[in-house]
């Protein structure tokens, strides 16, 4: 959405400023361009040689070794062609007033829709100066969060499965228009606006990225980060984060064309491999190419950049991330099948979200939030059957449901000054583990994810909670 205001706009401003017939135009900062009849034929001629060195990069008859040169050579050639582009702008015509009023009005209603983000972005992400560090004592987090009326949550901007704008709006009683997030990472987000609210609908989404991530929650811009963050020593120990519950093991991998011929990515030395900087894939890297003594060409990629758009026009031969967010990415290109992920797994990344180090008492109520979904799952207690268990027996299922309450048995969400039913709600609202997880992950969505090691422990999968007693 972003990105189309971003478009808009500048059609808006690339009208040009003399007659029609003359190719004198305006840039965006008032810089005068002249389009080039001939620098437009030589981009043409260049784009040939390009295209022609491709075919011959991907027909089967190639060797991995001659592959790499050819790309070697295609990404050269792309690079005299994007210096190429940069002393021009394209060809466009006079936008007649009908058409100019239209990309007014759309214009005005995309910051509508985006209007609570000006509000608590305050600019892109890769402008983002973090502010003064947030030090929050017991409380003052799960304080600051009733007064405010609302959590904010930290997730990635369009993370198939993870965290996603559906694309609907929703129209509170403040009058302002917010975006409904859905996806595995925005489900567990919302079960501590239901913990905190009882309504799973009073959270408010952030699109971070791999730097701002915990830029945004030291500053305390963001309550809690939900963004398949990876647990480690460093981030644990160092930057004052407090990780929750692991919520989903995952492992790196790589993405190869298929053309490459690679069964494994010990086939592919010398092979330039991009990698998203500010996160664990670029020491896991490494480290695999370390161990098996293998040459390779790291290529960073910033968290402003797109890493899938650079492997897709041939900037590397493969790239390597977490593997379920390799399923994702596959899942939207043009031509999934050409592309495969290799066997290895070179990596641990137990994934789950974080808050800020000081409130206790926040840490409390968003870790043992998470451990409800493992907790109902364990139970058999669903979405869809929650409210039969109501008049069940069991202690334990009493204690879950909050109905073990007085003097003799409080409530356990008392301690955490919390209502009775609150891990009833989180699974009335949204479901336990296994539902979420089925619904934006598993084997009938597009991602096509087995469990794995995301089973309860009662099944041989890592997933395990304490005794809510």
């Amino acid at each position: 959405m972003k990105s189309l205001f971003v478009i808009l706009l500048f059609a808006l401003l690339l009208i040009p400023t003399e007659t029609i017939g003359q190719k004198v135009f305006a840039d965006p900062k008032g810089n005068i361009k002249v389009f080039d009849e001939t620098l437009e034929a030589s981009i043409r001629t260049l784009q040939d040689e390009i295209n022609m060195l491709v075919e011959r990069r991907d027909d089967p008859a190639t060797d991995i070794g001659d592959r790499l040169s050819l790309q070697a050579k295609i990404d050269d050639l792309a690079k005299q062609r994007e210096a190429m582009f940069s002393g021009m702008l394209p060809r466009v015509e006079v936008v007649p007033k009908k058409e100019y009023d239209n990309l007014q009005q759309e214009i005005i209603r995309l910051k509508t829709v985006e209007s609570e983000h000006i509000e608590l972005l305050q600019g892109s992400e890769e402008d983002y100066k973090g502010g003064d560090e947030y030090n929050p004592q017991y409380g003052t987090t799960v304080q600051k969060i009733k007064e405010r009326g609302y959590v904010i949550c930290g997730v990635y901007d369009n993370q198939w499965g993870f965290s996603e704008r559906s694309g609907k709006t929703v129209n509170p009683p403040e009058g302002r228009l917010y975006h409904i997030w859905e996806g595995f990472d925005a489900d567990i987000c919302k079960s501590f606006a239901v913990a905190l609210f009882g309504d799973k609908e009073r959270i408010r989404f952030i699109p971070i990225n791999g730097r701002t991530r915990f830029e945004r929650l030291k500053d305390g811009t963001i309550d809690v980060l939900s963004a398949t963050t990876t647990w480690t020593y460093t981030r644990d120990v160092i930057h004052g984060i407090e990780f929750l519950p692991t919520t989903f093991y995952d492992g790196q991998g790589f993405m190869v064309r298929r053309t490459l011929g690679a069964k494994s990515a010990k086939d592919l030395s010398r092979a330039t491999v991009c990698y998203s900087i500010d996160t664990t894939a670029e020491q896991n890297i490494k480290d695999f190419f370390e161990l098996w003594d293998m040459e390779y060409n790291p290529v960073g990629v910033y968290p402003d950049e797109d890493i899938v758009e650079l492997y897709l026009d041939g900037n590397c031969d493969m790239y390597g991330i977490d593997r379920s967010a390799l399923a994702g990415d596959r899942t939207k290109y043009p031509e999934p099948d050409k592309h495969m992920i290799l066997p290895e797994v070179i990596s641990k990344e137990p994934l789950g979200p974080a808050v800020r180090y000081g409130d206790q008492l926040w840490t409390d109520i968003t870790r043992w939030s998470v451990y409800v979904f493992f907790i109902a799952e364990e139970l058999g207690i669903t979405s869809q059957n929650v409210d039969t268990f109501k008049e069940n027996k069991d202690p334990k299922i009493q204690r879950f449901m909050g109905e073990r309450d007085g003097d003799k048995f409080p409530h356990l969400g008392a301690k955490l000054g919390l209502n009775a039913d609150w891990a009833y709600q989180i699974v009335k609202q949204i479901g336990n583990y296994e539902e979420i997880y089925e619904k934006y992950l598993g084997t009938e969505t597009p991602l096509n994810l087995k469990r794995g090691y995301n089973k309860l422990y009662t099944e041989g999968g890592l997933l395990y909670a304490p005794p809510l007693r």
